[in-house]
C-alpha cells in the first residue's frame, strides 16, 4: 500500500499554531513489498515510523519512504511524515480513507505538540485548526507559494523555546485581527487584504531577531509587487509568498542571499490520500 502526504507552511504570519496551507511537495510512504526504486527504508525513530507505530501499525510490516520537503526548514517534513506513517497504519487496519485520515490527523497532532502543520497535511488547503477541531478553506485557483530556503535548519523546539511566555494585549489583538482577516480574505476571494493578513506581531519579531537572513528575505518579498504575502514558514528558517501561478521566479529572486534555495510550488487541495 502506498499513501501520500503534503508539506505544509505554516503560521502564515498571525495564525500561531492555527493557521497552514498545505503545499504540493508530497512525502510519501509505501510497505516495502510494494515500494518502487528510490524509496529510502525507514528507520525506527523515523517520524513516520513512530506515527505507524502509534496508530496501532503491525511493526513487523517493513516501510519505505521518498519527499522532496526539506527536513527542518519549516516546511513540515515531520507533520507529513507522521500524517503519513498514521495513514497507512489505519488504511492497513482495515479503515476507510476519511476515518483514517481523521486518526491520522489527531494522532500527528499528539506527536507534534500542536496542530496546525498536521491538518494541512491531513485535510489540504487553507486549514484552520483549534484543538481538535479542523476546517480547510479552499484556496482561489491561480496561486502558489514561492519559499527561500537556506542550507542551514532551525530547530522548532529551540526556537518556541526562544518566544516569550507573555504578550501585550495590544499585540494579541493586532494578530487576533489579521490571522481572521486571513480566513476571510480566502473565503471571499479579495486577496487585496493579504499584505495586511500577514502581519505578526506574536512570534515572527523573536524568531526574525535570531536569523537575520530570513529577515532580511522577508522584507524583500514584501518590497516585490507580485507578492501577495509573506511569513516566516514555521519556525523557519524558510520563508514563504504567495504568489500568483504564472510568477516570474527571476523577478522574486533578484536581490535574495545566493547560497539559498527558491522553488515554486501548487498549493495542495487535498490532504493525506492513498495512492493508486
Amino acid at each position: 500500500m502506498h499513501v501520500s502526504a503534503p508539506a505544509s507552511s505554516a503560521n502564515l504570519g498571525p495564525g500561531f499554531d492555527c493557521l497552514a496551507l498545505a503545499v504540493d511537495l508530497p512525502f510519501e510512504l509505501v510497505t516495502a513489498a510494494d515500494a518502487p526504486e528510490g524509496f529510502l527504508e525507514v528507520e525506527g525513530r523515523h517520524p513516520a515510523a513512530v506515527a505507524f507505530a502509534a496508530a496501532g501499525g503491525d511493526p513487523e510490516v517493513e516501510l519505505r519512504w521518498r519527499s522532496p520537503i526539506p527536513p527542518g526548514r519549516g516546511l513540515g517534513f515531520s507533520g507529513a511524515a507522521r500524517v503519513a506513517g498514521a495513514l497507512l497504519a489505519g488504511l492497513l487496519d482495515g479503515l476507510d480513507e476519511l476515518t483514517a485520515r481523521d486518526g491520522a490527523f489527531r494522532i500527528a497532532t499528539d506527536l507534534e505538540g500542536h496542530p496546525d502543520n498536521a491538518a494541512a497535511s491531513a485535510y489540504g488547503g487553507l486549514t484552520v485548526a483549534a484543538g481538535e477541531q479542523v476546517l480547510s478553506v479552499p484556496v482561489p485557483a491561480g496561486l502558489a507559494l514561492f519559499a527561500w530556503s537556506p542550507s542551514t535548519t532551525t530547530s522548532t523546539v529551540s526556537s518556541r523555546a526562544s518566544l516569550p511566555e507573555q504578550v501585550p494585549l495590544e499585540d494579541a489583538v493586532f494578530s487576533l485581527g489579521r490571522a481572521a482577516l486571513w480566513v476571510a480574505a480566502m473565503s471571499t476571494g479579495d486577496l487585496s487584504v493579504l499584505r495586511t493578513a500577514c502581519q505578526d506581531r506574536l512570534h515572527q519579531p523573536p524568531r526574525l531577531a535570531a536569523r537575520e537572513d530570513s529577515r532580511s528575505v522577508l522584507e524583500h518579498l514584501l518590497g516585490v509587487d507580485p507578492v501577495l504575502a509573506a511569513w516566516l514558514s514555521g519556525s523557519g528558517p524558510t520563508v514563504a509568498a504567495l504568489v500568483p501561478a504564472e510568477v516570474d521566479v527571476s523577478a522574486l529572486a533578484d536581490g535574495l542571499p545566493a547560497e539559498g534555495q527558491t522553488r515554486v510550488v501548487p498549493v495542495a487541495s487535498s490532504g493525506g490520500r492513498a495512492v493508486a
